[in-house]
């Protein structure tokens, strides 16, 4: 098992809550500086990303928006967005699609978003965008690498989501260094929270593929059974330190979905670490 890589990767990480976090309950938890990622859902919108955010860093953390491009009413709400975030000192932002049905305005896809992003004054310097290790239920395989390769000009990092195959991990980072991606690659995994939950969560978001290989592996049925019991990350992180893998030097850290439970995935990474 590759311990260094293992070592390098839990010592970079990046937490994700939900627009509904409470700013002063998740600065109670985590220390200064560390990078703190916002999500943004048709729901709550990009605005309430936005305020978040901002209120993250006013607390001292480094906050990262979501921005999702079916939610940019137009380049007026997207300097709008830019100017409020360039005040506040943040300066990197994670631009998605978005799950809306329809676009509230001019942008449909990330990489249209990104395009306009460029050019906008005070644009932040960092600037991620997303991959598909096991796909993506409504967009063909070709589709979504093509759509990768067009963002890389514009993008500093990609951010894979969530898997829980080590193996359709490694596939997906040969794929992706073979189609000449060569970004940095923060990987994407759930942090501590209930088994019930993560599996209603993954099956909302299109992770059925990746839960059917938990299933084989582990049993899903004895979890859930057990109500209280937390899904534990390590046996991915173990798999992919263990795995002959093209491509996993461009793995740089672990973005992790906490869910709002950000208090018991700090206190994981802490004791990993």
């Amino acid at each position: 098992m590759d311990t260094t890589w293992i070592c390098r990767v839990l010592a970079n990480p990046r937490l994700e809550v939900l627009p509904t976090a409470n700013p002063d309950a998740v600065a109670a938890v985590l220390p200064s500086g560390v990078k703190v990622t916002v999500t943004c859902s048709p729901k709550f919108g990009v605005d309430k990303t936005v305020e978040l955010a901002c209120q993250l860093r006013q607390r001292g953390l480094l906050a990262v928006p979501h921005i999702a491009a079916r939610g940019v009413a137009g380049p007026a709400h997207l300097q709008r967005i830019v100017q409020q975030l360039a005040e506040q000192g943040i300066d990197e932002v994670f631009v998605v699609g978005g799950d809306a049905e329809r676009p509230v305005g001019e942008y449909a896809t990330a990489l249209e978003l990104l395009e306009a992003l460029a050019s906008a004054a005070r644009r932040p310097s960092s600037v991620g965008v997303a991959g598909y290790p096991e796909g993506h239920p409504s967009v063909a395989e070709e589709a979504l690498m093509a759509a990768l390769v067009a963002k890389q000009r514009y993008a500093s990092y990609v951010t894979a989501q969530i898997s829980f195959n080590p193996e359709a991990i490694c596939r997906w980072l040969s794929r992706i260094r073979g189609a000449g991606v060569n970004l940095p690659v923060y990987l994407c995994l759930p942090g501590c929270i209930r088994w019930d939950r993560l599996v209603r969560i993954g099956l909302r978001l299109g992770l059925g593929a990746s839960l059917r290989y938990l299933e084989k592996q582990r049993g899903l049925a004895g979890f859930l059974l057990t109500g209280g019991a937390l899904y534990d990350p390590w046996s991915t992180i173990q798999g992919l330190g263990e795995a002959t893998c093209e491509g996993r030097d461009q793995v740089v850290g672990i973005h992790w979905s906490t869910f709002n439970e950000v208090a018991a995935t700090w206190q994981w990474i802490h004791n990993k670490q």
